[in-house]
């Protein structure tokens, strides 16, 4: 079984315990899914996942980089295994606002 402190998604830098980045997830990566339109992946779909936490973050984001960019979520725990990934501090002062991030 796989333990907490484990997780290739949500692993902190080895140096400094507030930092996180996760293992990379690429769209060739992905499985294909039953009842969907089946493609071959073209440029365009190029993307990647990964969750990522700076020293100065309040909260870890979910990182979603595409051609177009990056865009980011918030998060409070990694989608994988189920960690926290912010302060309980924080999960108090949070009321909802999507917008916390420093």
């Amino acid at each position: 079984m796989l333990k907490i402190k484990d997780c290739e998604y949500c692993k902190a830098y080895p140096k400094n315990k507030v930092q996180i980045h996760g293992k990379i997830i690429k769209t060739k990566d992905l499985k294909l899914t039953v009842g969907y339109k089946n493609r071959e992946i073209l440029l365009s779909d190029y993307l990647q996942l990964f969750i990522l936490k700076g020293i100065a973050d309040k909260k870890a984001g979910l990182m979603i980089a595409t051609l177009d960019g990056v865009r980011y979520i918030d998060i409070n725990y990694c989608p994988f295994c189920g960690r926290y990934l912010t302060s309980k501090e924080e999960l108090k002062k949070d009321n909802g606002n999507s917008n916390s991030r420093k």
